[in-house]
């Protein structure tokens, strides 16, 4: 019955995936073949499907040819590719690579992937022309140790965005576009939040005349755009760990009740409700000023604190107001920019790992990675390309202070808002449903809503370990 299930399973991916029906140890002229499995994230575009075979056809033809490797990426939608990836790990199909991949995308296979360290300690692999804290963040738990299942190709950092024509209206001086500076702070935010939070009449959110349900123009927004995760990644407990995990450190036990997420939930609770600078999910509170757009395109919120991958309605932006970019504030003396990023990983069931290790390194070689990065059009993680990043969006919009982003990845969230914790598509849709009754006000108790969690959470957690025994 089992060999029937296995045929059977064959056939479908030979009927979905056409690359899978070729024998992967042997390419054209008897060449090992080495497919990077494209799907997780972007890269799916024509445009960016050109320029990997284009890639593609360069290295069989140099590296390939002298190492008998054939290459080939294989492209599938992003809403098919978890199903077919399983489907390919189930028929003993693994694609040698996949990416690029975020570390949602990560997370959700973390049982998969190679530990790449041991291979870049042998080779000798520069680490240092990243900054670490962009390596640290494809660091994830095994065993009593950790594993390095990828380097970072690009990143996406969070920022704050905000309106400089709302700011002169108010009066208000510009956020600061330096990191760690000493008196930006989340309170320094809030209260600046608070006189560019404007009601239709006029009043600001610190008159006892505002009306919260009859709101002209917000001073702030993030959170629901974002994961829990981002949020709660920037309190620390009493020994300056991130809490943002919510788990101890063997993974088993929730910790979503902690002082600190409870702190967190009340925080986000008081944003909206008490000093009112941001918008419930109620739509007659305010959240239909942002309509289907962006909160900074709808020209009625003063900051935005969101990823940097919002490059695509920068267009929209420039037609409407004036804006730039601000660094994070600090919460507790700590400063976190929640950061995504895109990475490639190697599979451990597949069956060419010395050939895969090969074009993994020609992959992060600084001719190929730069290109790459150019496809997928997030900031550069290798640094010596980052200067040339830098003037190419001056270029563009040399009033936009860049570097801002720069600066950003030396503080990136680690552990990251999408990091691996075990059943993690249900612990994901627990939180977010968490945060979602906060921001909605159908909670109004921030302690019994982490408890809640916590108790579902933990089920979560003992049904995965209970599946490992």
């Amino acid at each position: 019955m089992k060999s029937l299930l296995k045929k059977s399973s064959i056939l479908l991916l030979a009927a979905i995936l056409p690359f899978v029906g070729c024998n992967k140890s042997n390419g054209r002229a008897g060449k090992n073949k080495v497919q990077i499995m494209v799907g997780f994230g972007t890269g799916t575009d024509p445009s960016q499907i050109t320029v990997h075979e284009q890639l593609a056809k360069e290295f069989n033809s140099t590296i390939g040819k002298e190492k008998g490797i054939e290459l080939e990426f294989v492209t599938v939608q992003y809403a098919d590719s978890q199903q077919k990836f399983t489907t390919l790990v189930a028929g003993d199909m693994t694609p040698d690579i996949c990416g690029p991949v975020g570390v949602m995308g990560v997370g959700q296979f973390i049982d998969e992937w190679m530990d790449i360290e041991p291979l870049i300690e042998r080779d000798n692999v520069d680490l240092s022309v990243y900054d670490k804290a962009l390596v640290d963040g494809n660091r994830y738990p095994e065993g009593n140790g950790s594993k390095l299942v990828g380097l970072p190709i690009g990143y996406y950092p969070s920022v704050i965005y905000y309106n400089e024509d709302i700011f002169d209206r108010a009066g208000i001086e510009y956020p600061p576009q330096e990191w760690g500076t000493a008196d930006w702070t989340y309170e320094k935010l809030y209260s600046q939040a608070k006189l560019m939070t404007l009601d239709r009449a006029g009043n600001n959110a610190n008159s006892p005349s505002f009306n919260m349900s009859n709101v002209a123009q917000y001073g702030y927004d993030a959170t629901d755009w974002a994961p829990w995760r981002a949020w709660v990644g920037k309190y620390f407990d009493k020994n300056g760990k991130s809490v943002a995990l919510g788990v101890s450190d063997d993974y088993k036990t929730a910790q979503m009740n902690s002082p600190e997420w409870v702190r967190a939930f009340g925080d986000l609770r008081k944003m909206i409700y008490v000093d009112k600078i941001r918008p419930s999910s109620d739509p007659t509170a305010g959240a239909a000023l942002f309509g289907d757009n962006d909160p900074m395109g709808s020209n009625k919120c003063a900051m935005w604190e969101i990823f940097s991958w919002m490059s695509y309605a920068y267009e929209g932006w420039d037609a409407n107001m004036r804006w730039n970019i601000a660094a994070i504030p600090s919460l507790d003396g700590h400063v976190v920019s929640a950061t995504n990023m895109d990475t490639f990983v190697m599979c451990k069931s597949a069956k060419n790992h010395d050939k895969a290790w090969e074009v993994y390194k020609w992959i992060f070689s600084p001719e190929v990675y730069i290109r790459l990065s150019k496809n997928y059009g997030g900031i550069p993680a290798m640094k010596q390309f980052q200067e040339a990043w830098l003037e190419e969006q001056k270029a563009e919009r040399p009033n936009i202070n860049w570097q801002v982003m720069l600066d950003a990845g030396k503080y990136a969230d680690n552990p990251n808002n999408e990091s691996w914790v075990p059943n993690f598509s249900k612990v994901w849709d627990a939180m977010e449903n968490a945060m979602a009754n906060i921001i909605s006000g159908l909670e109004d108790d921030p302690q019994a809503v982490a408890d809640t969690l916590n108790d579902e959470v933990q089920g979560y957690l003992d049904e995965y370990w209970d599946a490992q025994k």
